[in-house]
């Protein structure tokens, strides 16, 4: 085991990611360590099972008061600590110097007040690795040069995505996207849904579906399956097994513990509701959470057994059916709360070597609330994720579902973040569709709806409504 260590100028600012103890590092290679933490008034131990150097990853208040993940450089094991607040400035400087002159050597026309940023981000920064002698003055230079750089990077962002757009735009005035919400019924308020998504997404949990062993209940899929055809909008369905938290019919309970069972249960249900909309849902989502796991005790590899039957079942009902997969948590948090080993990418990786076919990526992004949370990140980092995924030469959905609304982020931060994520999708052709969870209020997993609790929509609703108007209708 290998260790880390830090002096900490200002534990204020580091304490909201210490009691969340999402703290780990990034390898060169994609992997992701987890770092068990100890904390002092002035000291940070990160204890790694791997002692190789790599990108610490971690929360940080901006100073709107909402906390985002930022970086480290790449840092080794010595005995003398790191300063910290020294060592994420560098961090997050390098990374803007680095995204920018990739983007700019591609094109990108910048601006006055970008450039400024970046010069102001330099200026910070320099003066805090100059007064090392005095950790006070030196803390809060770097704390500075963090946010400009933060702040920096969502410009570049909005350059980025808003040049991308029109480029898009140039070639056809419809950017060919889908944009839809999941419902499980036809919405209560037809009329907004249809003004603004132009697919839906069917939801198909085992457990509603088939309550009894073999006494399925179709009633309600089908009649969302007729409104869906009857307004013309792509229809996707699934996920069929979600295997990254225990969801299945109760008279599944005495199966979960044999892999070899809930293979044959789960293939026999597959076939059986493919099968019922052969020729009207030609998109299904198969598997949630491969990647992470939660139900039952199963290894990686069992898991990997478990997507292989899952898939081949589906594949031998109609040869024309689209399957997807679908990656929680792609940034990898679940490695730092669990035993696995493989990191997102490495896992579906895997499973292609293996022989195993699917047709797109589904990247799943709940942000803050949940078991399944993504910690919140900014545009940049999902615009970075969407292309290390885009390397399988797959399209891409991304499925969104916006935070809750709590004391420190407001409805407004909420559809701010939703209004960036969108954006960012839309920007990158791998991105096929855009999925929003949420329509039929919170879900189950603690993720925010687009609706208040008196039926009026949620700022996040009319940053939608505004973004389909002007791209994709």
């Amino acid at each position: 085991m290998g260790v880390i260590q830090f002096l900490v100028e200002r534990p204020d600012l580091l304490a909201s990611c210490v009691e969340s103890k999402h703290i780990d590092f990034l390898m060169y290679d994609g992997r992701i360590a987890a770092a068990e933490i100890e904390h002092s008034d002035d000291r940070l131990f990160c204890h790694r099972r791997i002692a190789e150097s790599g990108q610490m990853r971690l929360l940080w208040p901006r100073f709107d008061g909402m906390h985002s993940v930022i970086h480290s450089t790449t840092l080794r094991e010595q005995e003398e600590p790191y300063q910290l607040e020294i060592e994420l400035a560098r961090g997050q400087l390098s990374r803007l110097r680095n995204q920018y002159s990739i983007w700019h050597g591609s094109g990108l026309q910048s601006s006055e007040k970008l450039e400024d940023l970046i010069r102001e981000a330099h200026r910070a920064f320099r003066s805090a690795a100059l007064r090392a002698e005095f950790p006070e003055v030196s803390a809060a230079a770097a704390v500075l040069s963090i946010e400009l750089s933060a702040q920096a990077c969502d410009l570049l962002c909005e350059h980025y995505v808003s040049q991308r757009i029109e480029f898009r735009r140039q070639r056809t005035s419809r950017i060919p996207v889908f944009l839809g919400a999941g419902l499980s019924s036809p919405p209560v308020n037809e009329g907004r849904f249809l003004s603004i998504f132009n697919a839906v997404q069917i939801q198909t949990q085992w457990e509603d579906l088939e309550p009894e062993d073999g006494d399925y209940q179709w009633d309600q899929i089908d009649r969302l399956v007729d409104w869906a055809q009857e307004n013309s909008l792509r229809m996707f369905g699934g996920p069929l097994l979600d295997i990254s938290s225990p969801r299945l019919p109760r008279w599944m309970n005495s199966w979960t513990g044999s892999l070899k069972n809930l293979c044959s249960f789960a293939a026999d249900y597959v076939e059986t509701v493919i099968s019922r909309y052969v020729g009207r849902i030609r998109h299904w989502e198969v598997v949630a959470g491969g990647n992470r796991g939660g139900l039952g005790s199963f290894t990686e590899e069992q898991r990997l057994n478990l997507l292989s039957s899952v898939i081949a079942a589906a594949r031998g009902v109609d040869e024309q059916t689209q399957v997807s997969l679908r990656v929680v948590q792609p940034w990898g948090e679940y490695l730092s709360e669990s035993v696995n080993r493989l990191s997102p990418m490495q896992f579906y990786d895997t499973l292609r070597r293996c022989g195993v076919q699917f047709d797109e990526l589904d990247l799943d992004l709940r942000i803050q609330q949940g078991d399944m949370k993504a910690l919140r990140r900014d545009p940049l980092s999902l615009s970075q994720l969407i292309d290390m995924w885009s390397g399988f030469q797959l399209p891409i959905n991304v499925i969104i579902s916006p935070p809750a609304v709590t004391e420190s982020q407001t409805e407004i931060h909420n559809a701010q973040w939703l209004r960036d994520a969108v954006t960012m999708c839309l920007s990158k052709e791998r991105v096929t569709g855009i999925w929003v969870s949420g329509w039929e209020g919170a879900s189950r997993d603690a993720t925010g709806g687009l609706f208040r609790e008196d039926g009026i929509s949620c700022e996040g609703l009319e940053a939608l409504d505004m973004i389909s108007q002007v791209y994709l209708k």
